[in-house]
């Protein structure tokens, strides 16, 4: 059951890859959203705003993907331009559209009176003060930016899966983007050690299953230390209290 399970979420995945890697629109859905999550780290919004956000982000990206499965379907049924082929495959991008104008409408409900006040308010002066009071949160948009950024790799590197091959570890991002996280947040040298002792057993064991190669493992470990110090080094005040 759970080898059926791990296989199940491995092909879901697989499909997430496929799809990126061969729509331009979900590579620009993906770009932007990575971009949108940095930015509510920035404003610091509200649970049910940013939960609003995930929401409509998820709703493009998921009809996105339903629209590329039934063009394929269709394309699989018929070569020919028949006519209800084309109002399925117009549907379908209408469903995407509305998604799409969706995502407008709730960003900008979200988004407009934090950005007015971020740009011509006090709230300017407090920002790095109201960011930094919420680690949890900046620990989430690493992960989230992460797993997008691996993603993205593996369509690029046009091989392997989410779990196994590809561009770069995704295992090996994870695992040292959480213990940079624990470096920077806790500046505890035991809880480091131990933290990035883990991380390397999990680069070990991605190499000695042959999942991956040391340089994939390198690019994934690299990645995971960028991200997580590009975040919090820049929008967090982690300065000795």
């Amino acid at each position: 059951m759970k080898r059926h399970f791990t296989e199940s979420v491995n092909h879901a995945v697989d499909g997430i890859v496929y799809a990126v890697r061969t729509e331009r629109n979900l590579k620009v859905h993906f770009t932007l959203s990575l971009l949108v999550l940095v930015y509510c780290l920035i404003i610091d919004l509200q649970p049910l705003q940013v939960a609003a956000v995930f929401f409509a982000i998820s709703l493009v990206i998921v009809s996105e993907m339903f629209n590329t499965a039934l063009e394929a379907l269709v394309n699989l049924q018929t070569l020919s331009h028949h006519p209800l082929a084309r109002v399925a495959k117009d549907v379908a991008a209408g469903g995407v559209l509305l998604a799409c104008a969706n995502a407008c409408i709730i960003a900008y409900l979200v988004f407009w009176e934090p950005t007015k006040r971020l740009l011509w308010g006090d709230e300017a002066k407090n920002l790095y003060r109201r960011i930094s009071e919420h680690y949890t949160h900046g620990l989430i948009v690493v992960l989230t930016i992460i797993l997008i950024a691996v993603m993205i790799a593996k369509a690029l590197g046009k091989r392997g899966s989410f779990t196994r091959g590809g561009l770069v570890s995704g295992h090996a991002a994870i695992a040292f983007g959480a213990s940079t996280a624990i470096l920077v947040i806790t500046k505890n040298p035991i809880a480091t050690t131990l933290a990035f002792a883990l991380a390397l057993l999990v680069a070990q064991s991605r190499i000695e299953a042959n999942f991956h190669r040391w340089v994939e493992v390198l690019m994934g470990a690299l990645l995971g230390i960028i991200a997580s110090l590009i975040v919090f080094l820049t929008f967090y005040n982690l300065h000795p209290t």
